[in-house]
């Protein structure tokens, strides 16, 4: 089951969030908390020298596209999402200067952040996390960060890639498969798929919110043009699988494999990530050059080409 912010607000109301984060993490020199793991792509963006840990490590691959200052950072849990629960008094032990969350900012999810802030005795921050505010999130994030100009140039570079992005032209009727057994999907309007959705693809799965569980039968029913996944292993095990690939007219479907590295072009998370799915849906042919830049940028890393999408035959 994924940690969403509605999980988030019954720890808080139940417990301290207990979990297997309770063992006092070792502080790497920061003082910016991040609630969740978009707020962390957010910190180290703008500030990344500023960011106490990772609510959720990235894995080895992610590791290996990030400056080295990334691995030597400690795993902390989540305060909100996108990552396991931590443990409030863990978090309160080590006195940051600032605790950031980036998403939804709806008043549930602002009373949250008022809970939390009472319980945690610090400065806390809730930015709104929609992908079409990502420049004025990146002009805040500087400013609450003590880092005004990087903040700016991030921005501006934000702006562009999003007014190309509104004019992008439109795609599919989509499924977003996400995690192993492709079983795991966003809702339309979660913030998961603003980057199709935005661009004008359909997202057939409706009749929930966020994110949630479906069965085969489900999306056979709502017969997408194409699947979307981030996942390798899925989009291998689904390429030759005819109850992924074929319609109900008997047409095959697509299937796209949209890169995760050094995090997810679409989702995982919804973070300032998503730009780089922003900027290929606007050149799906180009040579990758812009992103690499970007990415570049946004996370710094080995100065290598992107990976690229790959719609799989």
């Amino acid at each position: 089951m994924p940690v969403t912010r509605r999980t988030a607000m019954a720890l808080i109301a139940s417990s301290t969030g207990l979990s297997a984060c309770d063992r006092p993490p070792t502080r790497a020199g920061g003082d910016v908390l991040a609630a969740g793991q978009p707020a962390a792509l957010l910190i180290w963006a703008v500030a990344r020298e500023r960011l106490l840990g990772w609510p959720r490590r990235p894995g080895p691959a992610m590791l290996a596209a990030l400056p080295a200052a990334a691995a030597a950072l400690p795993e902390l849990g989540a305060l909100t999402t996108g990552g396991a629960p931590s443990n409030l008094e863990t978090m309160a032990a080590l006195h940051p200067r600032l605790i950031i969350d980036y998403g939804n900012t709806g008043p549930e999810y602002r009373a949250l952040s008022d809970r939390l802030r009472t319980r945690l005795g610090a400065d806390w921050t809730l930015i709104d996390g929609a992908l079409d505010r990502t420049a004025e999130a990146l002009i805040e994030a500087g400013h609450r960060l003590g880092a005004e100009a990087r903040g700016r140039i991030l921005s501006d570079m934000a702006a562009e890639v999003l007014t190309r992005w509104r004019q992008a032209p439109p795609g599919p009727a989509f499924y977003y498969a996400r995690g192993g057994d492709g079983l795991e999907t966003a809702f339309a309007g979660a913030l998961a798929t603003e980057v199709l959705e935005g661009a004008g693809w359909t997202n057939v799965a409706a009749g929930s919110r966020d994110i949630g569980r479906v069965s085969r039968e489900q999306v056979a029913t709502w017969d997408p043009e194409a699947v979307v996944t981030l996942s390798r292993p899925f989009a291998t095990a689904a390429a030759g699988d005819p109850l992924w690939r074929t319609r109900r007219d008997g047409s095959r479907r697509r299937l796209l494999l949209l890169p995760d590295t050094p995090f997810g072009w679409i989702d995982r998370p919804p973070s300032v990530n998503r730009l780089l799915g922003c900027l290929w849906l606007v050149d799906p042919n180009g040579d990758g050059a812009a992103a690499t830049r970007l990415g570049q940028a946004l996370f710094g890393g080995p100065a290598s080409v992107a990976p690229r999408p790959a719609w799989i035959a």
